[in-house]
């Protein structure tokens, strides 16, 4: 007579054992990124993607309400229509003197008026009414200085090198994102967003990244009486060489900084309170100052893709899909991804309109004025000579390219999914504010993170993430390149080539 129960017991018994061991093998995968960056460890019940800019903002309202201790925000900029959200950070403050708030913006954007409204104006009255709980941080760039900074006009010298952060914390709560803090971000301009909930290590992690990238930035205060500058603001540095002034002294000091902050959590990472089944691997980029770990660590993702492909026939590749706003991959992610046997899904702006040259379309450029209306084209020039290279290496079945044209929408998501042979849903995924540009590389600050789990709920989560934006997206083809929209201008042709970096 067989014991019906016994069995039941075996069969479970050996489902969680291929499981655990599944699960083990999707994360040891992923493991030598432990050499690059510091590691979390997680539960993919606490990680869950927005879809939507609408509940983004919503999602920043609540927790600017709900936060008891700290609030810690990184943007580039903070619009400046955006007074509700001050507001709701002003009513935030009003209920707790021991609530304490940084902002932390670019120094060159957040002083830029618009309608003689700037980040910086629509901060300080937080900062005066709460001198002794808010703090506003503005980076500026070392690149910047000398007669180049005399030289530039507002909207050039931003092309020289921003502070590109995209950090949303709420005591033990985070969101990273490529989206900054504008209406456009909360209404139509397509971003990603992931939550990661009550993860207060990896929350920790990024108020100390915040702290220490504010401890080398200007600090917004009140008007000086009697001084030269015209500014309703003063900027108060201490404690650092300035950025304009003494550039090679303060890049040394920022980076000893950042590199200090960097050890201190790579040496407490990776401790865990029991069973995990995601690793968070958070990362850099500060070029400018000498830190280059997210372009290592990117590199070595490609490495462990480009592995696999060499290890294994074509209908066991691995599906990649990037996804940048911008077009302008460097040259190494480049030939990385050319010499890989895994398939790749590149989602990228569309630079055209819907019907007309009337609607804003795509990367938000389109109908600009100045120089700015020559960016589309040079995305495109871009992306038409990665095409003809895919084309020329008979590798259209691997790597195709789509562009997301949804009506009177922008967009600005970026990011990396990885799709294991055979399945589903992905086991990793890459989010936070680098293009994998030459921009993010060298010029800006670039803070990202690698998620890989073997959550089935958080897998499928991420997938959806992905899907709602593919189904936006229109494939690349070479009557794309023909269309009157996508003529490059003889000039832009060779501008490309000495402005790359600044795209």
């Amino acid at each position: 007579r067989v014991n019906l129960e016994l069995v039941r017991k075996t069969y479970y018994v050996r489902a969680r054992l291929v499981h655990a061991e599944s699960q083990a093998a999707v994360l040891s995968r992923f493991t030598p990124l432990q050499q690059l960056a510091p590691s979390f460890n997680l539960n993919g019940a606490q990680i869950s993607p927005l879809n939507e800019p609408a509940e983004f903002y919503t999602s920043l309202k609540e927790h600017i309400l709900s936060a008891k201790q700290r609030i810690f925000i990184a943007a580039l900029y903070i619009g400046s229509s955006e007074q509700e959200l001050v507001d709701t950070i002003d009513t935030a403050l009003s209920r707790s003197n021991h609530l304490k708030v940084h902002l932390l913006i670019d120094c060159l954007r957040g002083t830029r008026a618009s309608k003689q409204q700037s980040s910086a104006t629509l901060l300080l009255p937080l900062v005066q009414k709460y001198p002794n709980q808010v703090q506003v941080s503005l980076y500026h760039t070392p690149d910047l200085n000398g007669i180049l900074k005399k030289a530039l006009p507002q909207r050039f010298n931003e092309g020289i090198g921003l502070m590109h952060l995209k950090v949303y914390g709420f005591d033990n709560n985070v969101i990273l994102s490529g989206a900054n803090l504008s209406t456009d971000y909360f209404t139509n301009r397509q971003d990603r967003y992931i939550k990661f909930g009550d993860t207060k290590d990896l929350s920790n992690y990024y108020c100390d990244m915040l702290k220490t990238v504010g401890s080398f930035s200007y600090t917004l205060q009140p008007p000086v009486a009697h001084t030269e500058s015209s500014a309703p603001y003063g900027l108060l540095l201490k404690d650092t060489a300035d950025p304009v002034e003494n550039s090679s002294e303060f890049k040394t000091q920022a980076c000893q900084r950042i590199q200090e902050f960097l050890s201190r959590h790579q040496s407490a990472s990776g401790k865990s309170d029991g069973d995990h089944d995601t690793v968070v691997y958070p990362i850099v980029q500060m070029a400018p100052l000498g830190i280059r770990q997210d372009e290592r660590a990117t590199l070595r993702v490609l490495d462990i893709i480009y592995e696999h492909g060499e290890s294994v026939t074509s209908k066991d590749y691995w599906q990649v899909y990037l996804t940048s706003g911008y077009f302008n991959f460097t040259q190494r992610y480049k030939e990385m991804i050319l010499r890989t046997a895994a398939k790749f899904e590149f989602l990228t702006a569309s630079p055209k309109t819907e019907a007309n040259w009337i609607n804003q379309q795509a990367n938000g450029f389109f109908n600009s004025k100045g120089i700015s209306k020559y960016l589309p084209p040079a995305y495109t020039l871009i992306e038409r000579k990665f095409y003809r290279e895919v084309k020329r290496l008979k590798k259209e079945s691997l790597i195709t390219i789509k562009e997301f044209e949804r009506p009177d929408w922008t967009y600005h998501a970026k990011g990396l999914w990885l799709y294991q042979q055979g399945e589903k849903y992905p086991v990793m995924t890459m989010i936070g504010s680098p293009n994998f540009g030459y921009r993010s590389n060298e010029r800006d600050l670039e803070a990202q993170a690698i998620v890989v789990t073997s959550n089935a709920k958080l897998r499928q989560a991420i997938h959806n993430e992905l899907e709602l934006l593919r189904e936006q997206c229109e494939p690349v083809t070479d009557e794309t390149f023909k269309r009157k929209e996508r003529y490059v201008p003889y000039g832009v042709r060779i501008a490309t080539s000495f402005i790359r970096s600044m795209l």
